[in-house]
């Protein structure tokens, strides 16, 4: 079958893990490499997961991830019944950092190039050091980007552009083929405080009509109880909430949202406060203090932004840095309304070090659970209530409300429309002209 072809191995029907091949003539390459939020949950759960040592054995027994000779590397494949060959791939494009895009080229053959950002490649090397347990990427020909560059793979030109999600560094991409263009909108929207980025994309994407549109539809569904709050207002209100009490103030957030970040040291600085990072923040906005083109606080030296350091049985090697430069319980304990304290789920322990005093705020910022289906839901809200902490939610989207989404698709007018990364790809008939729900794993003729 000749032509320009289409096949979609995730983002099917389900919110995350996607998965494109790009196929022309002899040319092949992945937009994104991600994993889903639902993955593998009708067989593990909890402690029960794939082994590591069985590499892509596990993987394969329940049909988790595809089946495609020449994508993974050769010790991957030790045992899972698919036989090694040689890369019949020609690139890896990632578009941002988020697991939901990234995470699966832990098995792709190192000889094969993954393409991405430069500021995506600093947070993915700061996430290897400080999760060595879960990121575990492997080794990889790395080759990075930025707007304005046009990347030649064989056959295929792909332009990236900048585009604004609750990320740095995320891209959409322009695939110029030998049969039109195809553009692929990663994750994005246009209500962040970067939205001109967005529109950037959006704008070289309708200079003339695509042959394909590969659109994510993460709000599309029949009802979207989200506020399309911009951060400005998400800024806002949290300083409303931290300027309405005396007590400590507690901040749930997405770990690499770096906008949310620099929002809640302006904060801090406006009330008075101290905003206290955790020890991966820190050293996430460490790896990523060169690039000029990010405004971020300075974990150290800045004097409304401090660092808090769990006490562990054994410390960290990456921790042993920052040593005598932080916080600890006791500081937090003795002066509770100084200080506005990142802590997410898996830290709700320091609570028992800290004992907040009654009443102390809880601001969730960051996606509500029915965005990433966060089955811990249950247990934060225990520990809350134990607590006698006062519950706030304050977020603003890294997505495009349907509206926008519906919007961008209008403003681009491409010839096909596929939906990606939704629940719901049946609501997007009628935003396009021509509107195509792709099939997982079925090649689609673009010509």
């Amino acid at each position: 079958m000749a032509g320009v072809k289409l096949h979609f191995f995730g983002g099917v029907g389900e919110i995350g893990g996607n998965k494109v091949v790009v196929e022309d003539g002899d040319t092949k390459i992945f937009l994104d490499h991600g994993r889903c939020f639902h993955w593998g949950e009708k067989y593990y759960i909890n402690w029960l997961r794939p082994r590591d040592r069985a590499g892509l054995r596990d993987l394969f027994e329940f049909d988790l991830i595809p089946k495609l000779p020449g994508l993974y590397a050769e010790q991957e494949l030790e045992g899972s019944g698919l036989p090694y060959e040689l890369p019949q791939y020609q690139g890896v494009f990632v578009s941002h950092i988020h697991f939901d895009h990234i995470y699966e080229i832990r098995y792709v053959d190192p000889q094969i190039p993954i393409f991405l950002g430069e500021t995506t490649l600093a947070m993915l090397r700061s996430w290897e050091t400080t999760s060595p347990g879960f990121a575990k990427f492997g080794e990889h020909d790395y080759r990075t980007f930025r707007t304005g560059r046009k990347i030649r793979v064989d056959g295929l030109d792909v332009e990236p552009i900048h585009v604004d999600h609750s990320t740095p560094g995320a891209y959409g991409f322009l695939v110029h083929t030998s049969e039109g263009t195809l553009v692929y909108s990663g994750d994005l929207r246009r209500h962040g405080p970067h939205g001109e980025m967005t529109q950037d994309f959006v704008a070289a994407a309708a200079e003339k009509p695509p042959a394909a549109l590969l659109l994510e539809g993460t709000r599309v569904a029949p009802e979207d109880p989200r506020q399309n709050l911009s951060e400005a207002q998400v800024r806002e209100r949290i300083e409303g909430l931290v300027s309405s009490t005396d007590k400590l103030v507690l901040v749930s957030f997405y770990g690499r949202d770096v906008d949310r970040m620099r929002s809640l040291a302006e904060v801090a600085e406006r009330t008075g406060r101290t905003f206290v990072l955790t020890t991966r923040d820190a050293h996430l906005l460490e790896a990523l203090e060169g690039d000029p083109r990010l405004t971020i606080p300075k974990p150290f030296g800045s004097p409304h932004v401090a660092v808090y350091q769990r006490e562990l049985d054994k410390p960290l090697t990456w921790e042993k840095g920052y040593e005598g430069r932080c916080l600890g319980p006791e500081d937090i304990r003795a002066h509770p309304g100084r200080f506005l304290l990142h802590l997410d789920f898996y830290q709700l322990t320091e609570l028992i070090d800290i004992q907040p005093s009654k009443g102390s705020l809880f601001i969730r910022s960051k996606s509500e659970p029915f965005e990433e289906d966060d089955v811990e839901e249950p247990v934060l809200q225990n520990w809350l209530r134990h607590f006698e902490l006062s519950f706030h939610p304050a977020h603003a989207s890294g997505h495009g409300s349907q509206e926008e989404i519906f919007g961008m698709a209008k403003a681009i007018a491409p010839q096909r429309l596929f939906p990606i990364h939704t629940a719901h790809p049946e609501l997007f008939v009628g935003a396009a002209a021509r509107v195509k729900l792709p099939v997982r794993g079925e090649p689609i003729l673009i010509g």
